[in-house]
Protein backbone atom coordinates (compact mmCIF):
# COMPACT_ATOMS: atom_id res chain seq x y z
CA UNK A 1 0.00 0.00 0.00
CA UNK A 2 1.67 3.60 -0.96
CA UNK A 3 -0.55 6.61 0.08
CA UNK A 4 -3.58 4.56 1.16
CA UNK A 5 -3.49 2.96 -2.87
CA UNK A 6 -3.56 -1.01 -2.70
CA UNK A 7 -0.97 -1.84 -5.72
CA UNK A 8 -1.57 -5.25 -7.07
CA UNK A 9 1.01 -6.43 -9.35
CA UNK A 10 2.37 -10.14 -10.77
CA UNK A 11 6.20 -10.94 -10.26
CA UNK A 12 4.91 -13.40 -13.31
CA UNK A 13 7.32 -15.99 -11.26
CA UNK A 14 6.57 -19.45 -8.95
CA UNK A 15 9.95 -18.56 -7.19
CA UNK A 16 9.66 -17.42 -3.86
CA UNK A 17 12.88 -15.50 -3.35
CA UNK A 18 12.80 -14.14 -6.99
CA UNK A 19 9.11 -13.18 -6.14
CA UNK A 20 10.35 -11.52 -2.76
CA UNK A 21 12.60 -9.45 -4.63
CA UNK A 22 10.77 -8.27 -6.96
CA UNK A 23 8.10 -7.09 -4.48
CA UNK A 24 10.88 -5.43 -2.61
CA UNK A 25 12.30 -3.47 -5.71
CA UNK A 26 8.77 -2.48 -6.63
CA UNK A 27 8.07 -1.37 -3.31
CA UNK A 28 11.62 1.11 -3.17
CA UNK A 29 10.21 2.36 -6.87
CA UNK A 30 6.44 2.85 -4.90
CA UNK A 31 8.25 5.13 -2.22
CA UNK A 32 10.54 6.95 -3.70
CA UNK A 33 8.23 7.89 -5.99
CA UNK A 34 5.81 9.66 -3.27
CA UNK A 35 9.27 11.46 -1.46
CA UNK A 36 11.22 12.43 -4.40
CA UNK A 37 10.83 13.94 -7.97
CA UNK A 38 10.90 11.20 -10.24
CA UNK A 39 11.89 12.96 -13.72
CA UNK A 40 10.84 12.33 -16.94
CA UNK A 41 11.79 9.40 -19.50
CA UNK A 42 13.03 9.93 -23.32
CA UNK A 43 13.65 7.35 -25.76
CA UNK A 44 17.07 7.41 -26.78
CA UNK A 45 16.19 8.49 -30.86
CA UNK A 46 14.48 11.46 -28.71
CA UNK A 47 17.61 12.24 -26.91
CA UNK A 48 19.62 12.10 -30.29
CA UNK A 49 17.28 14.01 -32.20
CA UNK A 50 17.46 16.81 -29.38
CA UNK A 51 21.49 16.65 -29.38
CA UNK A 52 22.13 16.92 -33.26
CA UNK A 53 19.56 19.80 -33.44
CA UNK A 54 21.32 21.79 -31.27
CA UNK A 55 24.68 20.64 -33.07
CA UNK A 56 23.58 22.68 -35.80
CA UNK A 57 26.15 25.16 -37.17
CA UNK A 58 29.08 23.46 -35.35
CA UNK A 59 32.29 21.97 -37.22
CA UNK A 60 31.66 18.50 -36.00
CA UNK A 61 28.00 18.20 -36.90
CA UNK A 62 28.30 16.25 -39.92
CA UNK A 63 30.03 14.01 -37.79
CA UNK A 64 27.52 13.81 -34.90
CA UNK A 65 24.89 12.92 -37.84
CA UNK A 66 26.58 9.81 -38.69
CA UNK A 67 27.41 8.98 -35.03
CA UNK A 68 23.64 9.50 -34.28
CA UNK A 69 22.92 7.03 -37.16
CA UNK A 70 25.51 4.40 -36.38
CA UNK A 71 23.82 4.65 -32.87
CA UNK A 72 20.46 3.42 -34.26
CA UNK A 73 21.79 0.35 -35.93
CA UNK A 74 23.35 1.82 -40.08
CA UNK A 75 25.32 4.25 -41.36
CA UNK A 76 26.09 5.80 -45.27
CA UNK A 77 28.33 3.82 -47.45
CA UNK A 78 30.82 6.01 -49.01
CA UNK A 79 30.83 4.54 -52.01
CA UNK A 80 27.51 3.55 -52.78
CA UNK A 81 25.76 6.37 -50.74
CA UNK A 82 23.21 3.55 -49.62
CA UNK A 83 22.85 2.76 -46.60
CA UNK A 84 23.90 -0.09 -44.51
CA UNK A 85 23.28 -2.09 -41.14
CA UNK A 86 25.64 -1.58 -38.19
CA UNK A 87 25.38 -2.66 -34.57
CA UNK A 88 23.16 -0.26 -33.05
CA UNK A 89 20.68 -0.21 -30.46
CA UNK A 90 16.68 0.08 -30.55
CA UNK A 91 15.68 3.86 -30.98
CA UNK A 92 12.57 2.99 -29.07
CA UNK A 93 14.46 2.12 -25.91
CA UNK A 94 14.32 4.01 -22.90
CA UNK A 95 17.51 6.28 -22.96
CA UNK A 96 17.96 5.74 -19.41
CA UNK A 97 17.78 1.79 -19.65
CA UNK A 98 21.49 2.17 -21.02
CA UNK A 99 24.10 0.28 -19.09
CA UNK A 100 27.42 -0.40 -19.19
CA UNK A 101 26.92 -3.75 -20.79
CA UNK A 102 25.55 -1.98 -23.64
CA UNK A 103 28.57 -0.44 -23.86
CA UNK A 104 30.53 -3.12 -24.18
CA UNK A 105 28.25 -5.05 -26.57
CA UNK A 106 28.69 -1.09 -28.68
CA UNK A 107 32.79 -1.50 -28.36
CA UNK A 108 33.42 -5.41 -29.74
CA UNK A 109 30.99 -4.76 -32.36
CA UNK A 110 32.80 -1.80 -33.31
CA UNK A 111 35.99 -3.56 -33.09
CA UNK A 112 34.74 -6.40 -35.42
CA UNK A 113 33.07 -3.75 -37.90
CA UNK A 114 36.70 -2.37 -38.15
CA UNK A 115 36.97 1.00 -36.55
CA UNK A 116 39.91 1.37 -34.42
CA UNK A 117 40.34 2.76 -31.01
CA UNK A 118 40.02 6.83 -32.05
CA UNK A 119 36.47 5.87 -33.76
CA UNK A 120 35.36 4.13 -30.93
CA UNK A 121 36.25 6.83 -28.34
CA UNK A 122 34.64 9.55 -30.61
CA UNK A 123 31.20 7.10 -30.07
CA UNK A 124 31.52 7.76 -26.36
CA UNK A 125 31.83 10.82 -26.75
CA UNK A 126 29.10 11.41 -28.37
CA UNK A 127 27.23 9.24 -25.94
CA UNK A 128 28.89 11.22 -23.23
CA UNK A 129 26.94 14.36 -25.80
CA UNK A 130 23.44 13.16 -25.40
CA UNK A 131 23.67 12.55 -21.69
CA UNK A 132 24.58 16.34 -21.25
CA UNK A 133 21.75 16.84 -23.23
CA UNK A 134 19.03 14.35 -21.44
CA UNK A 135 20.13 16.35 -17.76
CA UNK A 136 19.45 19.77 -19.44
CA UNK A 137 16.49 18.80 -20.50
CA UNK A 138 15.55 17.52 -16.71
CA UNK A 139 15.38 13.31 -18.16
CA UNK A 140 16.23 10.64 -16.41
CA UNK A 141 19.66 9.11 -17.06
CA UNK A 142 21.26 6.23 -17.36
CA UNK A 143 23.73 4.56 -14.95
CA UNK A 144 26.82 4.79 -16.78
CA UNK A 145 30.40 6.56 -16.65
CA UNK A 146 31.83 7.16 -20.00
CA UNK A 147 34.69 8.11 -18.75
CA UNK A 148 34.98 5.32 -16.13
CA UNK A 149 34.37 2.48 -18.95
CA UNK A 150 37.70 4.25 -21.30
CA UNK A 151 39.46 4.14 -18.40
CA UNK A 152 38.46 0.41 -17.33
CA UNK A 153 38.99 -0.85 -21.52
CA UNK A 154 42.17 1.38 -22.02
CA UNK A 155 40.63 2.88 -24.81
CA UNK A 156 43.29 5.50 -26.37
CA UNK A 157 43.53 7.61 -29.07
CA UNK A 158 45.55 6.47 -31.84
CA UNK A 159 48.94 8.21 -32.25
CA UNK A 160 49.28 9.99 -35.29
CA UNK A 161 51.15 12.26 -37.08
CA UNK A 162 50.07 15.70 -37.16
CA UNK A 163 48.52 16.56 -40.17
CA UNK A 164 49.31 20.33 -40.62
CA UNK A 165 49.53 22.59 -44.29
CA UNK A 166 53.23 23.17 -45.07
CA UNK A 167 53.94 26.66 -46.60
CA UNK A 168 53.93 25.60 -50.06
CA UNK A 169 50.36 24.02 -49.41
CA UNK A 170 49.01 26.93 -47.61
CA UNK A 171 50.22 29.10 -50.60
CA UNK A 172 48.49 27.14 -53.20
CA UNK A 173 45.36 26.52 -50.79
CA UNK A 174 45.29 30.94 -50.70
CA UNK A 175 45.84 31.05 -54.27
CA UNK A 176 42.98 28.56 -55.36
CA UNK A 177 40.62 30.45 -52.87
CA UNK A 178 41.58 34.27 -53.80
CA UNK A 179 38.27 35.78 -55.35
CA UNK A 180 39.51 37.49 -58.17
CA UNK A 181 40.24 33.93 -59.62
CA UNK A 182 38.08 32.88 -62.51
CA UNK A 183 38.46 28.87 -62.00
CA UNK A 184 37.26 26.62 -65.40
CA UNK A 185 33.54 26.96 -65.89
CA UNK A 186 32.86 29.48 -63.65
CA UNK A 187 31.56 33.03 -65.50
CA UNK A 188 34.08 36.03 -65.57
CA UNK A 189 34.50 38.19 -62.67
CA UNK A 190 32.23 41.06 -64.54
CA UNK A 191 29.38 38.16 -65.20
CA UNK A 192 29.43 37.18 -61.71
CA UNK A 193 26.50 38.02 -59.36
CA UNK A 194 27.03 40.35 -56.16
CA UNK A 195 26.03 37.18 -54.40
CA UNK A 196 28.83 34.80 -55.70
CA UNK A 197 31.15 37.49 -55.25
CA UNK A 198 30.76 37.69 -51.35
CA UNK A 199 30.34 33.64 -51.14
CA UNK A 200 33.70 33.67 -52.65
CA UNK A 201 35.34 36.56 -50.27
CA UNK A 202 33.59 34.68 -47.32
CA UNK A 203 35.46 31.46 -48.38
CA UNK A 204 38.56 33.51 -48.61
CA UNK A 205 38.30 35.76 -45.52
CA UNK A 206 36.90 33.06 -43.41
CA UNK A 207 40.31 30.06 -43.90
CA UNK A 208 42.72 32.91 -43.14
CA UNK A 209 41.07 33.93 -39.97
CA UNK A 210 41.50 30.42 -39.15
CA UNK A 211 45.11 29.79 -40.29
CA UNK A 212 45.99 32.98 -38.20
CA UNK A 213 43.91 32.94 -34.71
CA UNK A 214 44.17 28.69 -34.49
CA UNK A 215 40.62 28.69 -33.26
CA UNK A 216 37.84 25.94 -33.58
CA UNK A 217 35.44 26.41 -36.89
CA UNK A 218 32.19 27.36 -34.22
CA UNK A 219 34.30 29.70 -32.82
CA UNK A 220 34.49 31.52 -35.68
CA UNK A 221 31.65 30.70 -37.54
CA UNK A 222 30.02 32.62 -34.35
CA UNK A 223 32.21 35.25 -33.57
CA UNK A 224 30.31 38.50 -32.99
CA UNK A 225 31.49 42.20 -33.62
CA UNK A 226 31.62 42.97 -30.27
CA UNK A 227 34.71 40.36 -29.64
CA UNK A 228 36.57 42.45 -32.37
CA UNK A 229 38.51 45.17 -31.25
CA UNK A 230 39.51 47.15 -34.58
CA UNK A 231 41.60 49.95 -32.44
CA UNK A 232 43.80 47.60 -30.53
CA UNK A 233 43.77 44.92 -33.14
CA UNK A 234 42.95 42.47 -30.54
CA UNK A 235 40.18 39.36 -31.34
CA UNK A 236 38.35 37.61 -28.24
CA UNK A 237 37.40 34.34 -28.49
CA UNK A 238 35.02 32.03 -26.35
CA UNK A 239 35.48 28.91 -26.34
CA UNK A 240 32.32 26.76 -25.70
CA UNK A 241 33.98 23.38 -25.89
CA UNK A 242 36.14 24.39 -22.76
CA UNK A 243 34.19 26.98 -21.36
CA UNK A 244 36.74 29.85 -21.11
CA UNK A 245 37.77 32.42 -23.46
CA UNK A 246 40.91 33.68 -24.95
CA UNK A 247 42.21 37.31 -25.96
CA UNK A 248 44.31 37.48 -28.58
CA UNK A 249 46.32 39.83 -31.72
CA UNK A 250 45.56 40.14 -35.02
CA UNK A 251 48.32 39.58 -37.81
CA UNK A 252 48.73 42.15 -40.21
CA UNK A 253 46.81 40.18 -43.30
CA UNK A 254 43.67 39.75 -40.38
CA UNK A 255 43.72 43.00 -39.75
CA UNK A 256 42.95 44.05 -43.19
CA UNK A 257 40.23 41.63 -43.64
CA UNK A 258 38.33 42.49 -40.22
CA UNK A 259 38.93 46.26 -41.35
CA UNK A 260 37.75 45.69 -44.78
CA UNK A 261 34.58 43.93 -43.36
CA UNK A 262 33.96 46.32 -40.44
CA UNK A 263 33.32 49.02 -43.36
CA UNK A 264 30.93 47.08 -45.31
CA UNK A 265 29.18 45.08 -42.80
CA UNK A 266 26.64 42.01 -43.60
CA UNK A 267 25.45 42.29 -40.03
CA UNK A 268 25.60 44.77 -37.33
CA UNK A 269 26.02 41.43 -35.21
CA UNK A 270 28.27 38.42 -36.78
CA UNK A 271 31.48 38.74 -38.54
CA UNK A 272 30.45 35.55 -40.73
CA UNK A 273 27.09 35.27 -41.81
CA UNK A 274 24.77 33.00 -43.53
CA UNK A 275 22.21 34.22 -46.06
CA UNK A 276 19.72 35.17 -43.22
CA UNK A 277 22.31 36.93 -41.36
CA UNK A 278 22.92 34.90 -38.68
CA UNK A 279 26.26 33.36 -37.71
CA UNK A 280 27.42 31.14 -40.51
CA UNK A 281 26.43 27.45 -41.17
CA UNK A 282 29.10 24.61 -41.67
CA UNK A 283 29.33 24.88 -45.16
CA UNK A 284 33.01 23.14 -46.04
CA UNK A 285 32.08 23.35 -50.05
CA UNK A 286 34.50 26.17 -50.94
CA UNK A 287 37.17 24.84 -49.17
CA UNK A 288 36.74 21.09 -50.75
CA UNK A 289 37.13 22.32 -53.67
CA UNK A 290 39.94 24.31 -53.57
CA UNK A 291 41.40 21.60 -51.65
CA UNK A 292 41.07 19.54 -54.45
CA UNK A 293 41.88 22.41 -57.41
CA UNK A 294 45.12 22.79 -55.39
CA UNK A 295 46.39 19.34 -55.53
CA UNK A 296 46.10 18.92 -51.35
CA UNK A 297 45.28 15.65 -48.94
CA UNK A 298 43.58 14.99 -46.16
CA UNK A 299 42.88 18.59 -45.36
CA UNK A 300 39.70 20.48 -43.76
CA UNK A 301 38.86 22.91 -41.53
CA UNK A 302 40.54 22.02 -38.14
CA UNK A 303 43.55 21.53 -40.67
CA UNK A 304 44.21 25.16 -40.41
CA UNK A 305 43.90 25.32 -36.29
CA UNK A 306 46.58 22.73 -36.64
CA UNK A 307 48.94 24.49 -38.98
CA UNK A 308 49.20 27.78 -36.83
CA UNK A 309 50.09 25.69 -34.06
CA UNK A 310 52.53 23.82 -35.42
CA UNK A 311 53.82 26.92 -36.79
CA UNK A 312 54.58 28.29 -33.57
CA UNK A 313 56.19 25.29 -32.17
CA UNK A 314 58.36 24.72 -34.68
CA UNK A 315 58.97 28.56 -34.54
CA UNK A 316 60.30 27.56 -30.73
CA UNK A 317 57.27 29.40 -28.84
CA UNK A 318 56.65 27.92 -25.49
CA UNK A 319 54.39 25.20 -25.06
CA UNK A 320 52.68 27.24 -22.90
CA UNK A 321 52.50 29.81 -24.62
CA UNK A 322 50.80 27.63 -27.69
CA UNK A 323 48.39 26.55 -25.15
CA UNK A 324 47.23 29.67 -24.51
CA UNK A 325 46.43 30.88 -27.97
CA UNK A 326 44.84 27.52 -29.14
CA UNK A 327 42.54 28.04 -25.79
CA UNK A 328 43.42 24.10 -24.50
CA UNK A 329 41.65 23.66 -21.24
CA UNK A 330 45.08 22.36 -20.00
CA UNK A 331 48.71 23.00 -21.21
CA UNK A 332 48.64 18.76 -21.18
CA UNK A 333 46.48 18.62 -24.07
CA UNK A 334 49.18 20.45 -26.23
CA UNK A 335 51.96 18.73 -24.95
CA UNK A 336 50.08 15.50 -25.96
CA UNK A 337 49.57 16.81 -29.66
CA UNK A 338 52.59 19.32 -30.70
CA UNK A 339 55.22 18.67 -28.03
CA UNK A 340 57.32 16.36 -30.67
CA UNK A 341 57.93 19.26 -33.39
CA UNK A 342 58.98 21.77 -30.74
CA UNK A 343 62.86 21.71 -31.21
CA UNK A 344 64.76 19.91 -29.03
CA UNK A 345 67.42 22.39 -26.68
CA UNK A 346 69.26 19.21 -25.39
CA UNK A 347 69.60 17.88 -29.32
CA UNK A 348 71.15 21.69 -30.32
CA UNK A 349 73.12 22.13 -27.70
CA UNK A 350 74.41 18.17 -28.23
CA UNK A 351 75.04 18.66 -32.11
CA UNK A 352 77.20 22.25 -31.24
CA UNK A 353 79.09 20.17 -29.26
CA UNK A 354 79.84 17.43 -31.60
CA UNK A 355 80.58 19.74 -34.54
CA UNK A 356 83.73 21.22 -32.34
CA UNK A 357 85.44 18.04 -32.75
Amino acid sequence: MVNGKSIFRSTKTNNKALAQKIENETRKQMVEAVHFEVKETATLKEVIDFYVESRKGCGRYVNDVTYSKKLLGYKTSPTTKKLVEVYGFDGSMGFHELKSRDLFRLMTARKSEGNGPSTIIQELLFINGLMKTAKSLGYQLPDIDVEAFKREHKLKQDKKAIRYLSADEEKRLLAELDPLKVHKGMASLEKQTPLMKRMKQDAYDFVVTLLDVGARYDEIASIEWSQINMEEKLVRLIRGKVDNESTLYMTDRLYEIMLRRSQNKDSEQYVFTNKDGGPRNYNPRALASAIKRAGIENCSFHTMRKTLASKLVRGGLAISDVSVILGHASVTTTANYYASLSPAESSKRAVAMLNIE
